[in-house]
């Protein structure tokens, strides 16, 4: 592979936005222009890319081996003492990039069940992010926080093809883990209708439910942001671990959605749709794959938050028809 050319993102107009448009005249959709010289991810201040200290083909990110060292070393079941997790790497990947790593996956890797059969081995991931009015889960994202967590309705592919989920993502410093429930039609609906832990719906609900319905009645959080995707998927079966691997693609989002919209396009707006995302999510022990991604192909080991971009192109810089910010609907 050749390597990388320096990209200058430039901002949706309107503010601070993401670096997701690639043209002057803001098309998110469009490929950045480059330059003649070798690739700068962008800095710290965009929304989406946060760099890592690792650089360079062969490396798997800042410090890696000495927190999978020490993970591996506590005696918890490769994590540390009084804590569960997984790590999760993410890397940004240009169109070819992505085409030569689906290539290296699927001719070492198993197709990930979900997608065995799928065009391109891949399904839809479609999610509704729950945030409060003054954006509490964005901003500990932004600003770091050590520990912090976000919630989300998801389903995939088309209606009826597959169960909702309600998913809270918990992060606790490298680690991070999920509460998951199956969503029934009553427990949906209290949270469609914000009914809060006071509705009858809401007797004998799962605990994660339980805690999104405490967040809506104590900090007014409410449905903020659809997020939809295609996600090719493999899976890596390690010693005591199940490694996944996956590439994103084709981000696209909605600002202040209703449940009842998980299945709706019209509305969405792209944000990244050549590019991919590739993620790798294991436990403590750095999986062969992915060595071997970072020896062969120059990655560089990034935050990429496909929820924080999302928040700051269609929620804080769009604008209802009547002139209203997006997230003015929220207050």
């Amino acid at each position: 592979m050749g390597p990388m050319r320096r990209t200058e993102f430039q901002f949706a107009e309107g503010g601070r936005g993401c670096p997701l448009s690639g043209s002057a005249g803001g098309d998110p959709g469009a490929l950045p222009r480059a330059s003649s010289e070798t690739v700068q991810p962008p800095s710290r201040r965009y929304g989406l890319f946060r760099r890592g200290t690792g650089s360079g083909a062969g490396s798997v990110g800042p410090g890696l081996d000495a927190v999978a060292e020490a993970l591996r070393g506590s005696g918890n079941g490769g994590h540390g003492p009084g804590t569960t997790g997984r790590l999760e790497h993410k890397y940004l990947l240009s169109p070819e990039e992505a085409r030569q790593v689906s290539r290296f996956l699927a001719a070492r890797l198993e197709v990930d069940p979900h997608a065995r059969g799928r065009p391109g081995n891949a399904y839809t991931v479609r999610s509704v992010y729950f945030d409060s009015p003054g954006l509490i889960c964005y901003h500990a994202k932004q600003n770091g926080a050590p520990v912090r967590e976000k919630y989300r309705v998801r389903t995939y592919n088309e209606p009826g093809s597959a169960p909702i989920f309600l998913e809270r993502k918990a992060r606790q410093g490298h680690l991070y883990r999920k509460e998951k429930a199956r969503l029934n039609d009553a427990w949906l609906g209290c949270l469609a209708a914000r009914d809060g832990l006071g509705s009858p719906a809401a007797a004998g609900c799962p605990t994660v439910v339980q805690r999104l319905l405490y967040r809506m009645d104590r900090q007014a959080f409410v449905p903020t942001v659809l997020i939809a995707y295609e996600r090719e998927a493999y899976v890596e079966w390690a010693d005591q671990d199940t490694v996944r691997i996956t590439l994103d693609r084709n981000l696209r989002a909605q600002a202040v959605p209703r449940l009842e919209e998980m299945y709706d396009e019209g509305d969405l707006r792209p944000l990244l749709t050549r590019w991919a995302i590739l993620e790798v999510k294991f436990s403590g022990v750095v999986p062969w794959t992915l060595r071997e991604l970072t020896r062969r192909f120059p990655l560089l080991w990034r935050a990429c938050s496909k929820y924080a971009a999302s928040i700051e192109h269609v929620v804080l810089n769009s604008a209802t028809t009547n002139g209203v910010g997006a997230h003015a609907q929220l207050l």
